[in-house]
């Protein structure tokens, strides 16, 4: 039996905690209280403005009560604004401040260079091959 060290999945879980410390601190040098969580967030949120914090959720890999968490923190931050939503009581309509748009501008540049970075040498046809093979353990986990 190999050592967790050994296996894929120990390596697949190393590589996505540097990912993010690396990204962290990046997005600290733009805005100190600002996580790398919470950036995401407002992305989707600009790309998917009528999106559901249900639906938020599964695009973050997140429960609904840590995007509800991320969400009011937010809010204070004065980063987005939660209005009740008059067709569906339950339902809020967040929308993205002005405030949090030109901050996110800069992430988004920070979010490209993390990534040029990390993917740094690696082929167009490797990261393909990458995507498949991860889809297909995940296939495999269904």
């Amino acid at each position: 039996m190999q050592q967790s060290e050994e296996t894929i999945f120990y390596s697949i879980e190393s590589t996505i905690k540097a990912y993010r410390k690396f990204a962290q601190n990046n997005i600290k040098k733009i805005h100190p209280s600002l996580t790398l969580d919470q950036s995401l967030l407002l992305l989707k949120l600009m790309d998917h403005p009528d999106i559901s914090q249900k639906d938020l959720a599964k695009l973050l890999f997140k429960d609904v009560a840590s995007v509800t968490r991320m969400i009011e923190l937010l809010v204070k931050m004065e980063f987005i604004t939660r209005t009740p939503n008059p067709e569906n009581r339950r339902r809020n309509i967040l929308t993205v401040t002005a405030k949090a748009k030109k901050i996110m501008k800069s992430v988004k540049k920070i979010i490209l260079k993390n990534r040029n970075i990390a993917l740094g040498d690696i082929s167009e046809r490797e990261i393909i091959k990458c995507r498949k093979v991860l889809e297909i353990i995940c296939e495999n986990l269904k």
